[in-house]
């Protein structure tokens, strides 16, 4: 299951048990040049986030040198292995990131044009895929789901290929934004045709490795003894690759494994324009989709821009499944780079991310402490925002598109409505259903116009944030998960 938010989503807000965790002092890094009042800053934030319940590392380079990296928790509870710079880490969609790279600096070299075309490297897509350009697929336009198979699978090349190639399309393609994890597949079994290598053999021996990027790749860099453990004590190979080396659901969309000083690593030497060519690199940040109507937030190749107007140009990507969750993050103007990591669904490495760099600009935040949540399921309170949960919890267990349809149509209010297509609402709501209809509620509260759930999951344990936002007439004007 990946995070999802709804393109007119509010803000996330967790709401699992908070578990009491050991802190790791802070790790001493030679030469670093951070003042005294931004280390106490970025200190004094970490130390707000552990207190909430994060578990995990942080990291933060200027300049290309690292001045600040923290871990809180244990990388491994069973042994009380710490987290270090060297932990290796599940790194989920960020797979993405290093996907985007590769392609383009495949069409930088003149070895793969974005507008060659999925028959041109398979004879057998069908009429309406065998048009898809890699440009579509780069940039989530292609119309295609999100995915035809399960992570834990050990299902090769050739299935998920006649999988993907029997799916329905979701839209036209290149008619509108839709993110697909099943678009990177494809990005690369593409790189296999062109370079003649595995994907991940291309990325760690083509791209990674001369780069002194060494403990990033799959199964042929994975190292048990460094590898962070969930908080059921699974180790990266078992909770989320199923117990063997990545099938061809994950491959180059997911589930890559990687250290936080490699991350660091690769952002510098891919924002210089080493690692690939300024050419390429500028390509892949390139912002060529809006991710929804009104989004602030554009995808490149496989990575988000966006343009604040305090901090200016951001690169960023985030991924993560039930067990792990990861975000980089560029603040290209002020020569940040920073990585965070967690294993567990607390308080995400998109908020520890949100903080810290709160605490680099000077800007007041406030972490929010999760909600504890009961062992048993909890009943929806009969109020307002009571009502509209149940509704939406009704439509989310239903798997019949016409049930789907409605609740766009009459539950929606017409602006959260007007972000996507039917075709993407009814995408959305698959989606949805497929990770959540089964969920147990844990934990409910209610503040103003939202109500925020807690969602337990019976496949894996964790709990899932959920915060719907409605008017006075009950439509729904926001929407979170995840």
């Amino acid at each position: 299951m990946k995070a999802f938010s709804h393109p007119l989503a509010i803000a996330r807000i967790v709401l699992t048990l908070a578990v009491a965790t050991p802190l790791i002092a802070p790790v001493a890094i030679a030469g670093a040049r951070t003042e005294a009042a931004l280390e106490a800053r970025l200190n004094a934030r970490f130390d707000q986030l552990t207190e909430a319940g994060f578990t995990g590392f942080a990291a933060i380079a200027h300049d290309g040198e690292i001045i600040f990296a923290r871990g809180a928790g244990y990388a491994d509870p069973e042994t009380n292995r710490p987290y270090t710079l060297d932990t290796q880490v599940d790194v989920g969609s960020i797979t993405k990131s290093f996907t985007g790279m590769a392609i383009a600096s495949l069409i930088d070299a003149g070895r793969l044009s974005p507008d060659a075309t999925l028959a041109d490297f398979f004879p057998g897509a069908p009429d309406g895929k065998a048009a898809i350009t890699v440009q579509q697929l780069l940039t989530h336009t292609a119309g295609l789901p999100d995915a035809v198979g399960d992570d834990f699978s050990e299902e090769g090349w050739p299935s998920v290929r006649d999988k993907a190639f029997a799916a329905e399309l979701l839209h036209a393609p290149g008619s509108a934004y839709r993110y697909s994890n099943l678009g990177f597949t494809l990005l690369a079994a593409i790189i296999e045709s062109v370079t003649g290598q595995s994907y991940e053999d291309y990325l760690v021996n083509e791209l990674l490795v001369p780069a002194g990027i060494e403990h990033t790749g799959y199964h042929s860099v994975y190292d048990d003894a460094l590898a962070a453990r969930n908080r059921h004590g699974e180790p990266v190979i078992e909770a989320s690759w199923g117990g063997h080396a990545p099938n061809w659901n994950l491959m180059g969309n997911g589930g890559l494994v990687s250290t936080p000083r490699d991350i660091l690593a690769w952002e510098a030497v891919y924002r210089s324009g080493t690692i690939v060519s300024p050419q390429a690199r500028d390509m892949a940040f390139t912002p060529y989709v809006s991710e929804g109507e009104g989004a602030p937030s554009f995808y490149g190749y496989g990575l988000v821009v966006e343009d604040d107007p305090q901090i200016g140009r951001i690169y960023w990507h985030n991924g993560g499944n039930r067990s792990f969750n990861s975000h980089w993050r560029i603040l290209a103007d002020q020569g940040y780079a920073l990585f965070a990591t967690t294993n567990q669904r607390d308080v995400s490495a998109d908020a520890a991310i949100e903080a810290l760099v709160a605490a680099l600009m000077g800007q007041e935040f406030e972490v929010q402490r999760p909600l504890e949540v009961s062992a048993a399921p909890v009943a929806l309170p009969d109020t307002h925002g009571g009502r509209v949960a149940a509704d939406f919890l009704a439509m989310i267990a239903s798997d019949d598109e016409a049930v789907w349809r409605d609740y766009v149509l009459h539950r929606m209010s017409d602006d959260m409505r007007a972000v996507a297509p039917m075709v993407q609402h009814l995408a959305m709501m698959r989606q949805i259903h497929q990770d959540f209809a089964d969920a147990e509620i844990v934990a409910v509260f209610e503040s103003g116009n939202s109500i925020q759930l807690g969602l337990r999951d019976p496949r894996s344990g964790e709990t899932i944030p959920v915060v719907i936002e409605y008017a006075a007439d009950g439509s729904v004007t926001g929407l979170s998960l995840g």
